[in-house]
């Protein structure tokens, strides 16, 4: 039944989400071009049960009066059956889930058969349901219960985007990282994953992040660093950060394109290393430093190094056998750091052709070369030192070092001058 209700006579529960006000300003507008379209749900008390936007809206504009739809407690009791039917049988995705949950909640605290919050769960009241019940009931614990009603909180559009999707029914932990999203990083986020499906949803919160937001400079994260770690011990200790700079080179990283998985372990994919983007930072900084440094990395990968030493003004020099690499290195430094000065060679970086009449000419060499019996495999090519034995892999390296000694410029002890050789070479980290 359609009514039209007094403003101030709805009551809106505790279990409503929190207020998007860019949501509420669209409706507004909306409102005053076109009306009210979709109603509110109310029940027969006035207890609001779904558009509490679309409320606020109409009580920001100054309108005594709303249309609602009435539900009697038996068009409650008729829906809920059919929400609890679509939970336990186990259909939904993730989206779909958080948004009958939410909406069980609500039909249920309407009909005085849920707790409301803050209130004492052991109180003895055989009507009202807690969460642990709730949770039960669906054959889960109240922390997994939680988690997904938490999805309930994503914007709008972006469960538009999601529902029904890959997206929706793969990953609940990428999910909830959305929820702490921006709602402009949220919205942006619907609208990438549906341009391009293909990639992890991890991809686009970095894509998203790096259009909308502004991250500190450059001398701020390197002094940030700096105070964080002290003299440099092992490098290899670091937390892993979450900055502009690591959401760029996620960009090459987590790319579909540049995903090698190397097998999984009880169904999760374990892919190829990846540097981290701090490491570089750290050690260009501590023992290269001068923008316009001209720096060698022969077996760039996925150009983690390189992006680092043009985020800081060097002129950077890489080489891989991978084409696909190349080609989206480039990519992403041409959208990101267009002003940087990048050389890259789809070639050995063993021998390094293109520089063989060079000599010391660069101010340093930083590289990450695939150590002996790594399990990661990175192309089929013959030159591949992933692809060696012992024997034929430490004749290799020989001939790097040789190469190495040819083309860094000479350090002098006495005069202060040092250009480092800077390898890192771990144990598999899985």
């Amino acid at each position: 039944m359609l009514k039209q209700i007094p403003v101030n006579a709805v009551v809106v529960g505790n279990r409503m989400r929190q207020l998007n006000e860019g949501k509420v300003l669209e409706l507004m507008q909306s409102y005053e071009e076109i009306g009210v379209i979709n109603p509110i749900s109310l029940d027969e008390d006035l207890f609001l049960l779904a558009g509490f936007h679309r409320l606020e809206a109409a009580r920001n504009l100054g309108w005594e009066t709303i249309e609602a739809k009435i539900f009697s407690q038996e068009d409650l009791q008729r829906e809920l059956i059919e929400i609890d039917e679509n939970l336990i049988r186990n259909e939904l995705c993730y989206v779909g889930e958080a948004e009958h949950i939410e909406k069980r909640e609500l039909i249920l605290e309407s009909l005085g058969k849920r707790k409301q919050r803050g209130s004492n769960q052991y109180a003895d009241d055989d009507e009202s349901l807690t969460t642990d019940e709730l949770a039960r009931r669906l054959g889960t614990s109240n922390s997994m219960y939680r988690k997904k009603r938490q999805l309930a909180s994503l914007h709008p559009e972006l469960r538009d985007a999601l529902r029904g999707t890959e997206y929706g029914r793969r990953n609940l932990n990428d999910l909830l990282n959305l929820t702490r999203q921006d709602p402009a990083i949220q919205r942006r986020v619907g609208q990438l994953a549906t341009e391009d499906p293909k990639q992890n949803l991890r991809f686009h919160i970095d894509t998203a992040n790096i259009e909308i937001t502004t991250d500190r400079d450059k001398s701020q994260l390197v002094a940030e660093l700096k105070e964080k770690w002290g003299v440099p011990s092992s490098v290899m200790r670091f937390d892993r950060e979450n900055h502009q700079l690591s959401r760029i080179c996620r960009q090459v990283t987590k790319h579909t394109e540049c995903r090698v998985i190397k097998g999984d372990v009880t169904g999760r994919e374990i892919p190829n290393y990846s540097g981290f983007v701090d490491h570089s930072l750290f050690l260009l900084e501590y023992f290269v430093r001068a923008p316009g440094a001209r720096v060698l990395d022969n077996f760039c990968g996925k150009g983690t190094n390189l992006i680092a030493g043009l985020w800081m003004g060097m002129e950077m020099h890489g080489f891989d056998l991978n084409p696909r690499l190349i080609d989206r290195i480039q990519d992403v430094v041409d959208e990101h750091l267009p002003e940087g000065n990048l050389h890259l060679y789809n070639e050995n970086g063993i021998s390094m052709a293109p520089l063989t009449d060079e000599k010391e000419t660069f101010d340093a060499i930083i590289t990450d070369p695939p150590y002996l019996n790594c399990p990661d495999l990175y192309t089929e090519e013959p030159d591949d030192l992933s692809n060696m034995k012992q024997p034929e892999w430490e004749t290799m390296m020989r001939q790097a070092f040789r190469n190495y000694h040819r083309l860094i410029k000479r350090s002098s002890v006495k005069d202060k001058i040092f250009y480092p050789l800077m390898l890192r070479m771990s144990a598999d980290p899985t």
